[in-house]
């Protein structure tokens, strides 16, 4: 039998699974969209430095010249506007931030089916820890915007994170936690 605080910190580890799940979802939701802007900033200066330089805008009229000289104009501005987007270590960062919360996001889980079972000073210890990591990761981890959110929501709810261990699963009597779908 487990006794009501225990069970209230069951109830915690899997509130913090789920922030966990979402927002570690979200992060690398965003952090593939943040990686594709990066590969366009990195690969369109270098095609439109080739149209500019191409041999046909050069012997053409004088439209063609323009459209060249525009394309090379373009093709500096990449560089800089990744420069100032500083691109690089915001994925690099969203990224980390999303490994921390998927991190997390087991140790909970863990927590709630495993430490739980140990003496009550042991999980909450255990969870204490959790949540001074929790503290750090939020701190640390950019803002995602609401539409990664929603694009892990729907992740999320057409199952692409339950896994078939779990499908029977449960920590309490009651609970369906790791059950659901």
């Amino acid at each position: 039998m487990i006794d009501n605080a225990t069970q209230n910190l069951i109830k915690e580890c899997q509130r913090q699974f789920d922030n966990c799940l979402y927002t570690s979802a979200a992060m690398f939701a965003w952090a593939n969209i943040a990686r594709l802007y990066r590969g366009i900033f990195l690969v369109a200066p270098i095609i439109l430095g080739g149209i500019a330089s191409s041999q046909l805008l050069l012997s053409a009229g004088e439209s063609a010249k323009i459209i060249g000289a525009f394309c090379a104009l373009l093709a500096g501005f990449f560089p800089a506007i990744a420069k100032a987007l500083n691109l690089e270590l915001h994925v690099e960062g969203i990224r980390q931030s999303a490994t921390e919360f998927t991190n997390l996001r087991d140790r909970f889980r863990r927590a709630a089916t495993v430490t739980s079972f140990a003496s009550f000073d042991e999980f909450k210890a255990e969870f204490e820890a959790l949540m001074d990591r929790m503290d750090a990761a939020r701190a640390n981890a950019p803002p995602v915007p609401d539409k990664y959110f929603r694009k892990a929501q729907e992740k999320i709810k057409s199952g692409d994170y339950s896994f078939d261990v779990d499908k029977d699963s449960v920590i309490l009597p009651d609970s369906t936690w790791l059950g659901r779908t």
